[in-house]
């Protein structure tokens, strides 16, 4: 008999993906243009469908034409889960969002936390990555928490049951994800992936 290994993860529906989609390409359109604003010209990783370093003085009409660059690890976008009694609530932060006073996203997602049970011990540390978002967005996503990750949370002392007590944070960057929890009553904060080598 295999040992069974549990995970969870949150789900967003496919039906909410796209608005989600235009909220961060229209972060990036901002972000870009404020960079533009204070300095004549901001730096795009990716721009027309070319990947590298581009320096435009221009935001493109088009949307999502040029993906701006935040950095060799990226990691500007918190994705905040809050389990209710009967949904989870998504708010996405730009973390630069106050240098363009766009305002947070906020969705209510019509799904449960959920766990699974997996006969080996996976890590998906983030399945989906960002890009994913924008460019695949007839598709469910989902940000788990497994593997050594998962164990991670177990040792904070939390409890399935508790879940609710929980705020749960992902911010996606070009390497991995890092995952942070923070207990809501004591406003205690553990982060999941502080050792963890990706």
């Amino acid at each position: 008999m295999f040992p069974m290994y549990e995970s969870l993860h949150f789900h967003i529906p496919a039906s909410k993906v796209n608005d989600i989609a235009e909220w961060i390409l229209l972060s990036d359109e901002a972000y870009m243009q404020s960079e533009i604003n204070k300095r004549g010209v901001t730096t795009a990783i990716k721009y027309q469908g070319k990947v590298g370093f581009h320096r435009i003085n221009e935001v493109p009409k088009e949307r999502g034409m040029a993906t701006p660059y935040y950095g060799t690890f990226g990691g500007v976008y918190n994705f905040i889960f809050n389990v209710e009694e009967d949904d989870t609530l998504l708010r996405i932060r730009h973390s630069l969002g106050n240098q363009f006073k766009l305002k947070p996203y906020e969705i209510t997602l019509g799904s449960q936390i959920q766990f699974e049970s997996h006969t080996e011990a996976s890590n998906h540390w983030f399945s989906n990555r960002l890009e994913t978002i924008i460019e695949e967005r007839q598709h469910d996503y989902r940000f788990f928490i497994d593997g050594e990750i998962y164990t991670n949370l177990l040792a904070t002392g939390w409890q399935k049951e508790q879940a609710h007590e929980y705020q749960y944070k992902f911010i996606p960057t070009t390497v991995g994800c890092r995952i942070i929890i923070r207990h809501i009553a004591s406003a205690e904060i553990f982060d999941l992936t502080e050792n963890i080598e990706w």
